[in-house]
């Protein structure tokens, strides 16, 4: 099963780098041999005062504010390693809400 990792690419989100993060993250992952990853843009998760934001599925985990410092964590995290907790700031009900509509195969 192939595992995603959404990157917002929104105007908000992109103001604040996520396009050279979301190419940055593709590159690591590559490295990294994460061969059922796919690092993909996503149009808005609807969060935008957090951004970067980033989700990775069907995992579940989101991630805001990310910055190029936190890249090597997160892979760390998609190859088995732990959460990235300082990233995950987002409203439960934002998240639950996004994640539903993710499970209806919407990206």
């Amino acid at each position: 099963m192939n595992r995603f990792c959404l990157v917002c690419q929104n105007v908000d989100c992109k103001s604040r780098g996520s396009e050279e993060i979301m190419k940055d993250l593709q590159e690591r992952v590559a490295a990294k041999g994460l061969e059922d990853v796919e690092v993909r843009s996503y149009m808005c998760f609807g969060a935008c005062q957090e951004g970067p934001n980033m989700v990775l599925y069907p995992d579940r985990f989101w991630y805001a504010g990310v910055k190029s410092e936190d890249l090597d964590d997160i892979v760390e995290h998609m190859a088995g390693g732990p959460a990235v907790d300082r990233l995950d700031k987002i409203d439960p009900s934002l998240k639950e809400l996004i994640y539903q509509l993710l499970d209806t195969g919407v990206f």
